[in-house]
């Protein structure tokens, strides 16, 4: 029997390894839509919420007073640490109407957690970027892009009808902490940046959704389109931090260190927020559960390199 080399031996080894870890890290899409076909959202409202062939984009009118919403639910719920990003185009947000994306419960209450929430917010005709978070015991965090919005000491930063945005939330589990970044699609410079921390838990989230759903004021619209949505399951950030005690020593916990969102701005401030204890609300009946569109993900690169670097390998060991 002819045995292969040693060194052959080893790089598979090495080879398998890789394509293991990969396994192990690489980060998992639960849902992504380009709105290119009808994505499966589930509505209770199809005159405010529908897919628009047309353009190839999620319509949505938020009106207050409707209870409206649409919904995509997870075939599971998630917990673990997580990126939600899309497109926004705003076409008409009235004064004291707000634009309303997050992920959260069956319920689709944009005053209940566990949620995390971005909202083109005009309350007060002030076209404001939002980020509100809301744990499982409704302790509530919340920064808005001006000056004394949630402890906020950066510059005001508003939005435009009309202007299309790009928004990405990551929740950190470890660091208790949910960040927001916003472009512009002619910018990769973040036109808004920023995080809040969060007291209370952030499990078991069921549904991406646009609400109106606790809107306060009856009849104030907020109308446009979504686009390019995706939520990744973060598999290569620690949700828990994990303690190694010993028989000698005091158990001590471990953190990674702090993770900064995407790129740095000329806007800096404390998030640190006191918590707000909301009041308690009467969900609506869960949704119907919908038919998920999967967006088939990149090609995974790391093994490819790892069978290119093996088989060449090989090759020249065939011409010595």
């Amino acid at each position: 029997m002819v045995f292969p080399p040693n060194h052959m031996v080893l790089k598979l080894f090495v080879f398998l390894a890789i394509i293991s870890l990969y396994s192990v890290y690489a980060d998992q899409v639960l849902y992504s839509s380009d709105f290119s076909e009808d994505p499966g959202w589930k509505t209770n409202s199809e005159t405010s919420f529908y897919h628009d062939e047309e353009s190839g984009r999620y319509h949505y009118l938020i009106e207050g007073g409707t209870g409206s919403y649409a919904s995509y639910q997870l075939p599971d719920a998630y917990t673990g640490p997580f990126t939600l990003e899309f497109d926004v185009t705003p076409a008409n947000t009235g004064t004291k109407s707000s634009f309303r994306l997050g992920l959260g419960k069956e319920g689709m209450d944009s005053q209940k957690g566990p949620l995390v929430l971005a909202e083109l917010y005009n309350q007060n005709d002030e076209h404001l970027f939002s980020l509100t978070a809301i744990s499982k015991e409704n302790l509530r965090s919340q920064i808005l892009s001006m000056p004394g919005k949630g402890s906020y000491s950066g510059k005001t930063i508003r939005f435009a009808d009309g202007t299309t945005y790009h928004i990405k939330m990551t929740w950190y589990p470890l660091d208790e902490r949910v960040s927001i970044t916003v472009t512009t699609p002619d910018s990769k410079l973040p036109l808004f940046s920023h995080f809040v921390t969060v007291s209370g838990k952030m499990e078991d989230f069921t549904n991406l959704f646009l609400t109106s759903i606790g809107e306060g004021q009856n009849g104030m619209k907020a109308e446009g389109y979504i686009d390019n949505i995706s939520l990744t399951a973060l598999t290569s950030v620690p949700g828990t931090t994990e303690a190694t005690p010993t028989a000698t020593e005091t158990p001590e916990i471990t953190l990674v260190p702090t993770i900064v969102p995407d790129a740095p701005i000329e806007e800096t401030g404390t998030a640190d927020l006191e918590p707000e204890i909301l009041p308690e609300r009467t969900p609506l009946p869960a949704p119907p559960t919908p038919t998920p569109t999967q967006k088939a993900g990149n090609l995974p690169v790391l093994p490819i390199i790892a069978v290119l670097t093996l088989f060449g390998s090989v090759s020249l060991t065939r011409r010595r």
